[in-house]
């Protein structure tokens, strides 16, 4: 917990350090520093997320594969996950392919979020904003155009109309209700996930013969 809170104090101190290089507006530290950590963290995202996108792929060419298991033992499923376990290792898929690189990134989403939160109760001016220690409509709307973007570029799936559905909902509500500070933090988050949907959704290059 020690740890946890220093790591949140020196983000928040970070905030503060570049805020005072802009006039002291708060606003800019949250938007620089948040910037900066998801600038980051961007090679790694779109690596896993093309990882998974090949995941994706494979288990929909492998997919008549498994039905056939399915109906073949119905009445068995240890022979069945074990024939399954099989056929995804002769493909080269992991079941957990890319969730612990997944799960690794979060602690640093909460902690930025967390520094966002502290120094956003200080408030202050930023561009239009009164006060980023309250909430604003207009960017509320601006955030929850990037959630969708971001939502857009995913795979194109039966799934992908309700994940652009819940994105755009979750944030609008969230944000109509959380300071603009917060606001700040995750519409740029927001931008960067559709930057990243952008880039992983380009075909890869290839190479002439």
């Amino acid at each position: 917990m020690v740890l946890w809170n220093l790591v949140i104090d020196v983000l928040r101190d970070s905030m503060l350090a570049y805020a005072y290089w802009c006039n002291g507006n708060l606003g800019y530290g949250i938007v620089i520093v948040t910037f900066l950590a998801r600038l980051a963290l961007l090679p790694i995202g779109i690596r896993l997320a093309r990882r998974a996108q090949v995941q994706q792929l494979a288990m929909q060419r492998i997919q008549p594969e498994l039905d056939a298991l399915r109906s073949k033992h119905k009445g068995n499923s240890r022979r069945l996950a074990e024939e399954t376990h099989r056929l995804m290792m002769r493909e080269g898929i992991s079941p957990l392919g890319g969730l612990f690189g997944t799960f690794a990134q979060i602690p640093v989403f909460v902690a930025l979020y967390s520094a966002v939160r502290r120094v956003t109760t200080v408030g202050g001016r930023f561009w239009w904003i009164a006060d980023i220690a309250k909430p604003d409509a207009w960017l509320t709307i601006a955030a929850t155009v990037f959630a969708v973007a971001a939502a857009t570029g995913a795979p194109a799936t039966s799934n992908r109309l309700p994940l652009m559905i819940v994105s755009g909902v979750v944030t609008a509500i969230a944000l109509s209700r959380m300071a603009a500070g917060v606001g700040l933090y995750w519409g740029l988050s927001s931008l960067f996930g559709a930057v990243q949907s952008l880039v992983v959704g380009r075909p890869a290059p290839t190479s002439a013969a």
